[in-house]
């Protein structure tokens, strides 16, 4: 019994990991599209990038706080689709208030730049939720 433990619990990563990883993957975008952003738009390119990583960085901070806050949440395995609707919600509503109030900004950059890092960070939440959620379905189908 100690032996099916283990791994389930070293599969578990704590919020900090978490925030640290979705950090870190999204500064690492962040310095791979800078030069390109300046070397097209300039100042508005780097603002563009900054803006896309930022609105790809803030709902996955929420989501990693609503695991931390609601575990039931981070155990259920809807949990991948709800990230995912915040994000895109979060997204969406950031790039209508970049639109409305920055209409300056270069809009086809600014999309490759959103699109770079949307998926980035998706892609780093879905493997942590996944990694929460696998461990959960394992425990049901030993039970059975």
């Amino acid at each position: 019994m100690t032996s099916l433990s283990s791994p389930t619990a070293s599969r578990t990563v704590s919020p900090t990991r978490q925030l640290l990883g979705l950090s870190g993957v999204l500064s690492v975008v962040w310095l791979v599209l800078a030069g390109p952003a300046v070397w097209q738009s300039g100042s508005l390119g780097l603002e563009g990038v900054s803006w896309a990583v930022g609105l790809s960085l803030a709902p996955g901070l929420l989501v990693v706080g609503m695991q931390s806050a609601l575990p039931a949440f981070s155990a259920a395995p809807q949990a991948v689709m709800s990230a995912s609707g915040i994000r895109m919600l979060f997204v969406l509503g950031g790039v209508l208030g970049l639109r409305a109030f920055r209409p300056e900004l270069p809009m086809i950059e600014f999309a490759v730049y959103l699109l770079v890092s949307y998926c980035a960070a998706l892609g780093v939440e879905s493997y942590y939720l996944l990694r929460l959620v696998k461990p959960v379905l394992e425990s049901t189908q030993e039970t059975n």
